[in-house]
């Protein structure tokens, strides 16, 4: 007993539809993955990780450190309450 075209065309449909959601939850995946490589690669970047951030005095530090936060808050579209 052999397969016909339409039983091959009937078993290929249910395999999509099977298949469907699983490629989808795969290309989130995929993307959720660079985002996490790039979010990554901007702390590599970070004053923080600076190999001389640890030899700075407190007030430059914390000068940086704001100097980060501000940059980051007007990339988020916040505004910081100032003193």
């Amino acid at each position: 007993m052999s397969l016909t075209q339409e039983d091959l065309q009937q078993i290929e449909a249910i395999f999509d539809r099977k298949l469907d959601p699983v490629l989808g939850e795969l290309k989130a995946l995929r993307e959720d993955i660079k985002e996490i490589y790039s979010m990554i690669t901007n702390l590599q970047k970070s004053t923080i990780t600076d190999s001389e951030f640890a030899s700075k005095s407190l007030e430059e530090k914390l000068l940086a450190l704001n100097a980060e936060l501000l940059a980051a808050a007007k990339q988020a579209g916040i505004a910081l309450p100032r003193s």
